[in-house]
């Protein structure tokens, strides 16, 4: 019984709005409000791409500047070489490196390993554990210099090249500047 009540109360309202012209007004704001969530989020979701977007070039960025960086620190080490004056270097990787993120590895009897990624958070707030970026591996190393012709100059770059950045001598290569 108290169902029907509210079903006339509800239509008694509606016809009471319809008269008083109140019922166009709200349609028209709960059709502005729909527009505005629907707008709202497409511009939301645009934000986090843009963010994204950004986020590549940054580690794009990043990535330059060490690589210049590595090559200007080679620079001054060979030209620290008895007789070394000019010296050009040019690294390469072989990893670029990016983000690093905490995993849990657990060994199976069968010799299988399971390795998850460690997520905190629960429900729309989780994501893994982020520890930080990586470096780029260094996997080779091209040095020009003056001297670069003269063996004896050549083999002591190699030898403290290879000891310095862990490299084998065969990835690094040595020749005179022209």
């Amino acid at each position: 019984m108290t169902q029907n009540n509210d079903i006339k109360d509800i239509v008694g309202t509606v016809s009471h709005m319809k008269k008083r012209g109140t019922l166009k007004i709200l349609l028209i704001a709960l059709a502005v409000g729909i527009t505005l969530f629907f707008i709202g989020s497409t511009v939301i979701s645009d934000d986090k791409e843009d963010e994204k977007q950004n986020d590549e070039v940054t580690e794009l960025i990043g990535f330059f500047d060490y690589k210049e960086l590595m090559e200007k620190e080679i620079e001054g080490l060979c030209s620290s070489v008895s007789g070394v004056k000019s010296v050009k270097a040019v690294v390469f990787f072989s990893e670029v490196g990016g983000s690093l993120y905490a995993q849990n590895t657990q060994s199976g009897s069968t010799g299988n390993d399971k390795t998850e990624y460690v997520i905190i958070g629960s429900g729309t707030n989780a994501h893994a554990l982020y520890l930080g970026e990586s470096l780029p591996t260094l996997s080779g190393i091209g040095v020009a210099c003056d001297t670069g012709g003269n063996e004896d100059t050549r083999n002591e770059l190699l030898c403290l090249l290879s000891a310095t950045y862990g490299l084998p001598m065969t990835r690094i290569y040595v020749s005179e500047l022209e």
